[in-house]
């Protein structure tokens, strides 16, 4: 069972107002229902205008410190909430019994929802609102079983995701890692275009592995580089594939041996862990490019470097089997590597609009609207 009174341990929680400088944000009025009173659905009175839910905003380091500056406490203007210091993760579980909110807004470095709690019936939790991608690492599976509403940024960020896709993409295919060397040696090679072998995305064989969100974003940026797209994706149905006038393929064999570049885009599942073989890459042509701005663990790390080396394949990883990565990777020798720290997601606008886009969704919650980029139970069992 939870606590009788949700604030006796917490005297901090009587006070009202904004205290940045103490780590505590509360917009608490001077009466709140109690912790019994949430979990009994009881609403109320007609003369209060308080809600009986309560707002945890669980966010804390560097989410903080980005999205502090963005809230806006009237949004919540008719409910309680709390933002409290979290730096100390042992308080965690007890902020969360104390307080019982219905609502809590968790980022990348909130902690991970206990299982206890997850588990019992007294816990009054009924939206958790992530701000980014996978929840994994902080939601229980039977929180999603108990009927708690679990939401993410959805597809906010395939877009960005897509676009790195082609920066990389464009890089393999024009040799980026071979400019520094010619262009201190410009006075004697002159026009080295042919030597460095730089090519073209125009009238290129391009294959998506995945065609989730990020894919179909990928396609019109290919078209406008006048690439041909085919892609795969095991379970996605060919009506799909022609809306978007992609050519499908019919295994993963076929996409990697009819393509001059592949995009890795596909979600981390158990079949598709470890499908792209060191086998399946060697179908691709010598000199074709391979980008991951998916999941490392897709795709044989490890096979990338004798590849680079036997077959001239030009290898662009956004992620890796350990990050950071380490120093003595083998990956950053390799030969013709483009290496870009896991930046594929959000942009700095984009940060902004995530915080924004979550609010708004407590908002909706609050006023028993549907919400935004929702995690279904099977959604979650394919993230990573």
């Amino acid at each position: 069972m939870l606590g009788e009174s949700p604030f006796h341990a917490f005297p901090f929680l009587q006070r009202r107002g904004r205290v940045f400088g103490e780590g505590l944000v509360t917009g608490l009025p001077a009466t709140l229902p109690t912790a019994e009173a949430i979990r009994a659905g009881s609403a109320p009175s007609a003369s209060s205008s308080l809600s009986t839910d309560r707002v945890l905003i669980a966010l804390r380091g560097d989410a903080r410190e980005r999205f502090e500056p963005l809230f806006d406490p009237s949004l919540l203007a008719d409910t309680p909430w709390l933002w409290p210091d979290l730096s100390a993760e042992a308080s965690w579980g007890g902020v969360l019994e104390e307080f019982a909110p219905t609502v809590v807004v968790t980022g990348w470095e909130t902690p991970p929802v206990p299982a206890r709690l997850a588990a019992s019936p007294d816990f009054p939790l009924r939206y958790l609102c992530h701000l980014t991608g996978t929840v994994r690492t902080i939601v229980p599976r039977t929180l999603l079983e108990r009927g708690v509403v679990v939401s993410n940024w959805g597809r906010q960020v395939a877009p960005a995701v897509a676009e790195h896709a082609i920066l990389l993409l464009l890089m393999g295919v024009r040799n980026q890692p071979a400019w520094g060397a010619a262009l201190a040696d410009w006075p004697k090679n002159g026009y080295a275009t042919l030597d460095l072998g730089i090519g073209s995305l125009r009238g290129r064989r391009v294959g998506l592995h995945g065609f989730g969100a990020v894919g179909r974003e990928a396609v019109s940026m290919l078209r406008a580089f006048g690439a041909t797209v085919s892609a795969y994706s095991a379970g996605v149905p060919s009506d799909h594939y022609a809306q978007y006038g992609v050519r499908e393929c019919e295994t993963l064999e076929e996409l990697f041996s009819t393509s001059d570049a592949v995009i890795e885009c596909e979600g981390l599942t158990e079949k598709s862990r470890g499908s792209v073989t060191e086998a399946v890459l060697r179908l691709l042509p010598r000199g074709a490019v391979f980008v991951n701005v998916a999941r490392s663990a897709i795709a044989d790390e490890a096979a990338f470097v004798r590849l680079a080396r036997e077959r001239d394949l030009r290898v662009a990883l956004d992620v890796f089997d350990a990050e950071p990565l380490p120093a003595a990777s083998p990956l950053r020798t390799m030969p013709g590597a483009i290496l870009t720290p896991h930046i594929a997601g959000p942009t700095r606008e984009g940060f902004a609009a995530l915080f924004h886009t979550a609010m708004r969704n407590v908002r909706r919650f609050l006023d028993g609207a549907e919400v935004e980029g929702r995690v279904t139970l099977e959604a979650y069992d394919r993230a990573t």
